[in-house]
C-alpha cells in the first residue's frame, strides 16, 4: 500500500493552478461568467414567482400584467444561458482531453528514446485512457465548484437584500454545511491517488493480455490473466465504492443538519417578516447552503481526480528532460541546418564507444552471437538510441557535413528507411500498413504495389475480398511470421530514402522467400548505403565489410547507456 501511495510531490493547490492554466484562463473565465448571470436570472425569478404566489396586497406589489411577462423573460433567459453555458463547458472539457492526448502521444513519439524508455506500454495506456479523462474531470470539478461558489454569493445577497438584518438562517444554513463537512471527511485526495496507481496497473494487464493474447492462450495461461486482472478491478472497485459513500453520506448529513436548524429558526424565532420575504428567505438559504454543500462536493470529486492530471505532468516531465550524457565526447561542430549532400555517398557514424562507416555500393553486415548488442548498434547507428552522444558525417560529391546530437539525429532520421528485428503490423488496411499515409506515397499506385507483392511472393494478399484496403484484425496473427517479415521490409524498400538499416531481414522466412530478399538486398547496395544485422550466413557472405560483435562489447553497451 505504501508503495502504491508513492507519488509527485505537487501538491493540490499547484496542480489545480496548473490545470487551469493549461485549460485556458478565457475559456475558465467565460464559463464563470455565464454562470454569474445564470444566478443572477435565477434570484431574480424565484423572487418574482413568490411574490405572484403570496403577494395578493400591498404597493410594493407589481400587477399581474407585469410580473407574468418578467418572470418569463427570467425563466427562458435562465435557461438558455445555462444551455449556452452546458454547451461551452462540453466544448472545453472534450478539447481538453483531445488536446491532451495528441500532446501526450507527440510528446512520446518525439522524446529520446533513453527516456521513452523508462515509461511501460501499460502506464502509457493508463494515462491516455484514464488518467487523461480523469484529468478533465478534475477541470470539470473545479469549474462546476467555482459556478456553485458564485450561486452561493448571488443567493447569500439575496437573503441580506430581502431579509436585511434579519439573516440569521443563512448563517444556520452554511454552518450546517460546513459542520457536515468537518464531520464527514473525505479522504478525496488519498483516494484518488491510491486510484491512479490502481488504474495503471489495470492497464498494465489489458495490455498485456492484448499485446500477448497469443502468447497468452498457447500456455493456456487465461485463467492467471483473468484473475490477474480481476484482483486489480475489485481493488479500483473498493476505491470507488469508499468515494460514492463517503460522498452520499456527506448529503445526507448536509441536507438533514441544513433543514433541522431552518426548522428550529422557524419555530423559535418570531420575525416581523412578510410570508413572501420569509419564503423567500428560506428558500434562497436552502439554496445557499445547497450551493456550499455542492462547492464542496465538486472539490471532492476533482481533488479525486486531480492526482490523475498530476501523473500526467510527473510523465510529461520524465519525457521533455534532458538527459545528461556521463560520457560526453569532442564532436565536431554540428551544421545540421544544413541539407544532406546529393547524392549521398557515405556516412561516418561514431559514438563514445565505436563507428560504422557505410559507402553508396557496399553491403555492410554486422555478425555476433544472439544478446551481442547487434540491434543496438543499429538503433544508435538509425538515430533511435544514444542520439545525445552520436554524430553522423555526410559526404556527397560537393563536400561533407556533420550532424550531432538530439538535432543531428531528427535531420538524420528523415535519410534513414529501418526494418527493426521485431516486425510490426498496425490495424490499418493492407495499404496503410505498407504506405502509412507518407507524403509522396501517391507514386505507388495499385499496380506498382502489385509489382512488389509479386516479387516478394505475396501476390496472393491481394485475392482477400478487401484487396488492399480492408482493414487488418489483429488480435491473433492473421499472417505468418514470414509474410509479416517480408511485408515491414517491403514497406522500408517503399519508403525509398538513401540510407537503409535491416535487423535480420532474412529471420522467419524460408529458403526461397530469403533468396528473394538476398537478391533484393544486393540490387539496392547500388543506389543506397545499406547496413543489416543477420545471422544468415549466405547474406553475411555477400557483404563487403562485416563488423564483429561479442559478448564484451554487449557489456560495453550497457554499461556506457546505463
Amino acid at each position: 500500500m505504501q508503495r502504491l501511495l508513492q507519488f509527485p510531490a505537487a501538491g493540490p493547490r499547484a496542480l489545480w493552478i496548473a490545470l487551469v492554466r493549461e485549460a485556458g484562463l478565457r475559456q475558465v473565465g467565460t464559463q464563470v461568467g455565464l454562470t454569474l448571470i445564470v444566478s443572477l436570472l435565477d434570484v431574480g425569478g424565484l423572487g418574482v414567482a413568490i411574490r405572484l404566489l403570496l403577494g395578493n396586497s400591498g404597493s410594493a406589489t407589481m400587477p399581474l400584467h407585469v410580473s407574468l411577462p418578467i418572470l418569463f423573460v427570467l425563466v427562458v433567459g435562465r435557461s438558455a444561458l445555462q444551455g449556452l453555458a452546458s454547451v461551452r463547458q462540453e466544448q472545453l472539457q472534450n478539447g481538453f482531453s483531445d488536446r491532451l492526448r495528441h500532446d501526450l502521444l507527440a510528446l512520446v513519439l518525439a522524446a529520446p528514446a533513453n527516456q521513452v524508455q523508462t515509461v511501460g506500454r501499460g502506464d502509457l495506456l493508463g494515462l491516455l485512457v484514464s488518467d487523461i479523462s480523469r484529468s478533465t474531470l478534475a477541470l470539470d470539478q473545479g469549474v462546476r465548484a467555482l459556478q456553485n461558489l458564485i450561486a452561493l454569493c448571488i443567493y447569500g445577497l439575496g437573503v441580506l437584500v430581502v431579509a436585511r438584518s434579519a439573516a440569521l438562517p443563512l448563517v444556520l444554513g452554511l454552518g450546517a454545511a460546513a459542520t457536515a463537512a468537518l464531520l464527514r471527511r473525505s479522504g478525496a485526495w488519498q483516494l484518488g491517488r491510491l486510484q491512479t496507481q490502481l488504474n495503471g496497473a489495470i492497464q498494465r494487464t489489458v495490455g498485456d493480455g492484448l499485446h500477448g493474447l497469443k502468447a497468452v492462450r498457447a500456455a493456456g495461461a487465461e485463467p492467471w490473466l483473468l484473475e490477474r486482472f480481476a484482483r486489480e478491478t475489485e481493488q479500483v472497485r473498493q476505491v470507488l465504492q469508499r468515494t460514492v459513500r463517503r460522498q452520499a453520506s456527506y448529503t445526507v448529513l448536509r441536507d438533514g443538519l441544513a433543514l433541522a436548524v431552518l426548522g428550529l429558526w422557524l419555530w423559535l424565532v418570531q420575525s416581523s417578516l412578510t410570508p413572501e420575504a420569509v419564503a423567500t428567505t428560506l428558500l434562497l438559504v436552502y439554496r445557499a447552503a445547497s450551493s456550499l454543500g455542492t462547492v464542496i462536493s465538486n472539490l471532492r470529486y476533482g481533488l479525486g481526480a486531480l492526482p490523475g492530471y498530476g501523473e500526467l505532468c510527473r510523465l510529461r516531465q520524465r519525457l521533455r528532460a534532458p538527459a545528461a550524457d556521463p560520457h560526453p565526447t569532442r564532436l565536431p561542430a554540428s551544421n545540421a541546418d544544413e541539407p544532406a549532400p546529393q547524392p549521398l555517398l557515405r556516412v561516418c557514424w561514431h559514438d563514445p564507444q565505436l563507428a560504422v562507416d557505410l559507402a553508396r555500393g557496399r553491403l555492410t553486415a554486422v555478425a555476433g552471437p544472439s544478446g551481442s548488442g547487434k540491434t543496438t548498434l543499429l538503433d544508435g547507428f538509425a538515430g533511435l538510441l544514444g542520439e545525445e552522444r552520436s554524430c553522423w558525417e555526410l559526404h556527397g560529391p560537393a563536400g561533407a557535413s556533420v550532424w550531432e546530437g538530439r538535432a543531428g539525429a531528427r535531420s538524420w532520421r528523415q535519410l534513414v528507411a529501418y526494418a527493426p528485428q521485431d516486425p510490426v503490423l498496425f490495424e490499418g488496411s493492407l495499404r496503410d500498413n505498407l504506405l502509412l499515409q507518407r507524403s509522396g506515397s501517391g507514386q505507388w499506385t495499385d499496380g506498382a504495389l502489385k509489382v512488389w507483392l509479386e516479387r516478394l511472393d505475396l501476390v496472393h494478399l491481394l485475392a482477400r475480398p478487401e484487396g488492399l484496403d480492408g482493414r487488418l484484425h489483429l488480435s491473433l496473427d492473421c499472417f505468418s511470421g514470414g509474410e509479416i517479415r517480408r511485408l515491414v521490409l517491403l514497406r522500408t524498400w517503399l519508403i525509398d530514402r538513401p540510407v537503409e538499416v535491416l535487423d535480420e531481414p532474412t529471420a522467419s522466412l524460408d529458403p526461397g522467400s530469403a533468396t528473394l530478399v538476398r537478391q533484393i538486398i544486393r540490387e539496392r547496395c547500388r543506389e543506397r548505403l545499406v547496413l543489416v544485422a543477420s545471422h544468415d550466413k549466405e547474406l553475411l557472405a555477400m557483404a563487403d565489410r562485416t563488423i564483429r560483435r561479442s559478448l564484451c562489447d554487449r557489456d560495453q553497451a550497457r554499461a556506457l547507456h546505463d
